[in-house]
């Protein structure tokens, strides 16, 4: 009795609800729904918080998930240890991530392990909003950028050089620029935020910024900047084919600050199944080299 609905309780968390756990368990959401509304019954306390489109996790559900999540991990790792498997990683991974790097420079590696342990599956999601890994299933995060205190764990990948684009056509057209104050007078091409960071007179600082074009795809944000829709500021690798072709110019190196990354993004270490450990540590070692 103690042990049922637990697992029930778990894929919703992982799965994100009802109906796509019980497609993942093979059973009926109306087993689901009756094994939940038991396990809170027994519990004495509401695990998920209920409406017509969706639903989310208590505060008491995210505690009990967190814990729940670390003693799965431990009888995983025992049974493992137990019959010799820890080399041989099986099970899935879900990985949340965005934009041409994750596409075209992670995925590939992700692609490697996943070859070399073929009993591991991979669920590698697309999306530009910040995810709450442990509410919405998620076992790692591909993010960008600074990594703000969190109680996640967030490991290099590599430094990624930013710099600001125009095409030739736009700058010939425009006020020439001399420092990132003079981008007021400009039309920037937006992403998630309105301010860019720029080192000015030796000091880390913001400049508000504005402009006719948003977008959370970098891709998209770069198209236009080739198009002389206005200025980009990205990754120094996204546009650097774009550089040498001469389709771009970089503009204001010199202000350009230096501590953006690509980040892996996890819970606590003693939370992570073996998988997923062995994958961070595939695609640390990959970009090292």
């Amino acid at each position: 009795m103690m042990w049922q609905g637990l697992e029930e309780f778990l894929y919703v968390v992982e799965h994100g609800s009802f109906t796509h756990a019980a497609k993942a368990m093979e059973v009926s959401t109306s087993h689901i729904s009756r094994q939940i509304q038991q396990l809170e019954n027994r519990l004495g306390s509401v695990l998920f918080q209920r409406t017509t489109r969706k639903i989310s996790l208590t505060d008491a559900g995210r505690e009990y998930a967190v814990k729940l999540k670390a003693i799965r991990q431990e009888l995983i790792d025992a049974n493992n240890q137990l019959q010799g498997e820890q080399r041989q990683p099986k099970g899935l991974i879900r990985i949340t991530g965005a934009g041409e790097f994750v596409a075209n420079q992670v995925a590939p590696k992700v692609a490697e392990f996943v070859k070399r342990y073929p009993e591991v599956e991979v669920d590698l999601d697309f999306n530009s909003r910040n995810v709450n890994l442990v509410e919405e299933g998620f076992d790692l995060a591909i993010r960008f950028g600074r990594m703000q205190d969190s109680n996640l764990i967030a490991r290099s990948l590599c430094k990624r050089a930013m710099t600001l684009v125009a095409s030739p056509e736009y700058l010939a057209n425009h006020t020439p620029l001399k420092t990132p104050y003079d981008l007021a007078e400009h039309n920037c091409l937006i992403t998630m935020r309105k301010r860019w960071r720029f080192n000015i007179d030796e000091e880390i600082k913001e400049v508000r910024i504005d402009g006719n074009w948003r977008s959370n795809h970098p891709q998209a944000i770069l198209n236009a900047a080739v198009a002389g829709v206005g200025i980009a500021h990205l990754a120094l690798d996204i546009v650097e084919p774009y550089l040498k072709n001469g389709q771009l110019v970089s503009i204001l190196d010199e202000f350009q600050v230096g501590d953006n990354a690509s980040w892996l993004v996890y819970p606590r270490k003693d939370l992570l199944p073996f998988r997923v450990r062995l994958l961070i540590e595939h695609l640390t070692n990959a970009f090292a080299d």
